[in-house]
C-alpha cells in the first residue's frame, strides 16, 4: 500500500506539472524549466522498479537535473560534458549510477564553495566497457563528509546495489571516490570514477 501511495503521489505531481506546462505561454521564462521538471518527474515514476536503464536515459535525467541546478545558481556554475562518439549509449547501467554522484557533487561539494563552481562529466570506452568520470572543483570529498550529515545515504544505496549485482557477475562494476588534486586550472575537488563492463547481467531488470 505504501508503494501504491507513493506512485499515486508521483503521478499526481507529474499530471499537475503537465497541466501547468500546457497552459503556460511559450514565451514564459519558466517554460523550459517546467518541461525539464516534468521530464524528471516522469523518469522518476518510470524508473521506480527498473534495476538498469540505458546510458542515454540516465544522461538525459542527469542533464535535466544539472540544468535546473544551474538555473538556481546561474552566475557561478559551469558544466562541461563529454561523451566519446564511439560510446554505446544503449548499454545498460544501474539506475542512478551517475545521478547520485552528481547530486552529491552539487549539494555537498559545489554549493558550499565560494566562487566559480565547475562540474565535469566524461563518458568514454575502455577495453571492456564504459568509463564514467564525474569531477568537481568543490570543497573536497573528505571536507564535505565532515560538514553535512546524511549525505551518504544515496551512496550507500548505490554501493549496496552494485555489490548485489556484482555478486551475480564475473566481471564487476568498479567505483572509486577520491580527492581530486586539480581540475583544469582550479584547485581541489572530488573525482568519481566508474567502470561498467559491457558483458554485465542485471537480474530482474526491466528494459
Amino acid at each position: 500500500m505504501e508503494t501504491i501511495r507513493n506512485r499515486m503521489s508521483h503521478h499526481f505531481f507529474f499530471n499537475i506539472l503537465s497541466g501547468i506546462t500546457g497552459e503556460t505561454d511559450n514565451d514564459h521564462p519558466f517554460k523550459k524549466e517546467l518541461k525539464t521538471l516534468m521530464m524528471l518527474s516522469r523518469r522518476s515514476v518510470d524508473n521506480t522498479e527498473r534495476t538498469a536503464i540505458p546510458l542515454a536515459e540516465e544522461l538525459e535525467v542527469v542533464n535535466g537535473y544539472i540544468s535546473l541546478q544551474r538555473w538556481r545558481l546561474p552566475d557561478q556554475f559551469r558544466y562541461t560534458y563529454e561523451i566519446d562518439e564511439e560510446t554505446n549509449t544503449s548499454q545498460l547501467i544501474p539506475a542512478m549510477l551517475i545521478q547520485i554522484p552528481v547530486e552529491n557533487a552539487i549539494k555537498h561539494g559545489l554549493m558550499p564553495l565560494a566562487g566559480e563552481k565547475l562540474l565535469c562529466i566524461k563518458v568514454e570506452n575502455y577495453d571492456a566497457g564504459l568509463q564514467i568520470t564525474i569531477q568537481d572543483n568543490g570543497i573536497g570529498y573528505k571536507t564535505s563528509a565532515n560538514r553535512a550529515s546524511g549525505q551518504g545515504t544515496g551512496l550507500k544505496i548505490l554501493y549496496q546495489t552494485i555489490n548485489l549485482l556484482n555478486s551475480e557477475n564475473v566481471e564487476k562494476i568498479e567505483i572509486s571516490i577520491n580527492e581530486a588534486t586539480h581540475i583544469h586550472d582550479y584547485g581541489k575537488g572530488t573525482i568519481v570514477e566508474i567502470r561498467v563492463p559491457t558483458k554485465y547481467s542485471y537480474r530482474n531488470s526491466i528494459e
